[in-house]
């Protein structure tokens, strides 16, 4: 007993001491500091007063806000929705307007930002920023931020992994002490699931955007991986993704002058980093805008700017919150003067109507199979020819080790500052280009999927009476259960199918109920990301149709022998394909079944619905 008890202590006394093992901190102090509160304020948060150590509870932290909303005439709490466990996902706006509605904000004029914190809960930096910076609106000397703004943010949207808090949770963080967990009470990543909207906490995010039209969407986390100098990153595409008008500003407007107000007061801005190799910065960065399930990407398919903030995990905590405060004031303060030329930048986005639309990016003369989620595996080609653009990065020295566990290399970041230039590879060549149909027809059965479709806000007409319509639709060969690495997965509570659509024409006929969508609206690119079987975030490759790659009917051999026999004796042009088959197929020629099944294709027994995706392509 009391050498399990030596052993329990010894365990706990590790994990209370884990950070210190953390790479070495630089030290930091700057102008922003100044944003911390007077002990002696009413509403000073916990973050302060614990010297940035501690977050709030969720109940803490919403009845912080009620207070506040309360006392001052200019903050307004509402409720956007329920999470699985039951906690109420709050919104907080900080306006001047009388009235504080969706109709009300839209039709004052005034841009409207969304912010949102803790959709990776443990990443919670932004919920503490923005309780100061409400805070200060509402009681200090900063009202005149919302005048000309209106000012929606979402202090926890992850409620649940939020309660799931620990010291224990993210060991690559440095602090707070105690942190939420990743994923939501589901198990389910919140930042994976913007297209398929499987959860209650993005559809309610979603539901404020199609609202409320922000026209600017922030969504702050924090980093996970590798060291360097930079306390708070975000943007780097400029200029590329699916809304160009809308990047160019981000990337010109934007970051320019929130760069300028945070480097003002003592941080240090960057663009997003993440290492080639995914361990160091010897092989370069690389930037990519990924697919609508994230957040960012979301925003951009559906032409709304959209920020992701990354704040670097290996810097306190309290130097990570006062950045983002400095960053949410820069926000509106860039919306306040600059909010016009972003509105016309948003108007030209949604007004395009791209053809051939791109499914995906890649790095130019780059592996088209690159997994940005794991960018471990991303490996350039000897024959790159493209030159990356090159990057100026103030990093952290490093060094490969060899590790006495496992006899691999690994890396250690030593807390020496340094400057290197590096190469930076961009995601911007176009991949698995989709010619944009005049609209989509969706069979009523698909009920789900028709559903999520109008979740999203995409507007569809509904065919009062049956329609038989001649349309493009794919039949799925080559349909595939697994990921890159050949293992069969379940990925975000679905087990996710890639395949090659090959198109045929058919008249079709769609029952009343059905729905068509209109490619020529402002979600056109959306509805084309959701409904294209090339798409990597489309229902198809969510496995929301996986039903149509099972045969029902079957034939048994007693019936095609003699029907082979026949098909054979009748068709010479049949046997020779036949007898080919068999000589470049092994496989095929030594399977009964296999051979059985090929004739049986070729019947008008066969299910010509087969590998048919039911939805309709209007050309």
């Amino acid at each position: 007993m009391k050498t399990k008890l030596l052993i329990l202590l010894s365990i706990a006394t590790f994990q209370l001491n884990a950070q210190s093992i953390l790479p070495p901190i630089q030290e930091w102090h700057g102008k922003s500091e100044l944003l911390i509160a007077n002990a002696s304020n009413k509403w000073i948060t916990t973050a302060e007063t614990s010297a940035f150590t501690k977050t709030p509870t969720y109940d803490e932290t919403m009845s912080w806000f009620k207070k506040l909303a309360d006392a001052s005439p200019f903050i307004t709490m509402t409720s956007i929705g329920k999470s699985p466990e039951g906690r109420i996902i709050y919104m907080v706006i900080a306006s001047t307007e009388k009235t504080v509605t969706a109709a009300s904000l839209k039709k004052s004029g005034k841009p409207i930002l969304l912010a949102q914190a803790g959709i990776h809960s443990g990443e919670i930096d932004g919920k503490d920023a923005g309780m100061m910076l409400l805070r200060d609106i509402a009681f200090g000397n900063k009202k005149s931020l919302i005048e000309n703004v209106n000012f929606l943010f979402i202090p926890i949207l992850n409620v649940d992994g939020h309660e799931r808090s620990s010291s224990f949770n993210r060991p690559n963080q440095r602090g707070p002490q105690n942190m939420g967990w990743r994923t939501n009470a589901q198990n389910l990543n919140l930042n994976r699931d913007y297209a398929k909207i499987d959860t209650k906490e993005v559809q309610s995010v979603i539901n404020v955007i199609n609202e409320y039209d922000p026209l600017l969407y922030m969504d702050l986390h924090v980093t996970d991986g590798a060291d360097y100098q930079y306390d708070i990153t975000f943007g780097g595409l400029d200029g590329q993704g699916y809304s160009k008008s809308i990047s160019n500003w981000l990337d010109k407007t934007y970051k320019t002058q929130a760069d300028k107000d945070l480097i003002a007061n003592g941080h240090i801005p960057g663009q997003l980093l993440f290492a080639l190799n995914d361990r160091d910065f010897s092989e370069g960065n690389i930037l990519a805008s990924g697919e609508p399930r994230f957040s960012d990407a979301y925003g951009d398919a559906r032409h709304t700017a959209s920020v992701l903030v990354e704040n670097h995990s290996l810097k306190p905590f309290k130097q990570r919150v006062l950045g983002t405060y400095v960053l949410l004031e820069s926000t509106l303060k860039i919306l306040a003067t600059e909010g016009n030329s972003l509105k016309e930048s948003t108007i030209t986005d949604r007004a395009k109507r791209e053809s051939p639309l791109p499914m995906k990016f890649k790095v130019p003369q780059m592996d088209d199979k690159v997994n940005f989620e794991n960018l471990s595996i991303a490996k350039l080609k000897e024959d790159v020819v493209a030159a990356p653009d090159s990057l100026k990065l103030l990093g952290i020295e490093s060094k490969i080790v060899k590790s006495k566990v496992t006899n691999t290399d690994y890396v250690e970041w030593t807390g020496k500052p340094v400057t290197m230039t590096i190469a930076n590879f961009k995601a911007t060549e176009p991949m698995d280009l989709v010619v944009r149909p005049k609209g989509y027809y969706v069979p009523i059965w698909c009920s789900e999927v028709i559903e999520r479709l109008k979740l999203h806000g995409i507007q569809m007409e509904i065919l009062k009476e049956p329609k038989e319509v001649a349309v493009e639709m794919y039949r799925i060969q080559d349909a595939k259960f697994q990921d890159d690495s050949g293992n069969v997965l379940p990925y975000e509570g679905h087990m996710q199918v890639k395949g090659i659509p090959v198109p045929e024409i058919r008249k079709e006929v769609f029952p009343a109920g059905s729905v068509y969508i209109s490619t020529d609206q402002p979600l056109g690119d959306l509805t084309m990301f959701l409904l294209e079987p090339k798409s990597p975030d489309s229902f198809l490759s969510w496995g929301f149709f996986n039903a149509i790659f099972q045969r029902t009917e079957y034939i048994e051999a007693y019936v095609m022998e003699p029907t082979i026999t026949k098909m054979l004796a009748d068709s010479p042009e049949l046997l020779k394909e036949f007898e080919d088959k068999k000589a470049s197929d092994t496989i095929f020629a030594n399977d009964p079944n296999t051979i059985y099944t090929w004739f049986y294709s070729k019947t008008k027994f066969y299910d010509e619905r087969y590998l048919l995706y039911p939805i309709g392509r209007n050309l």
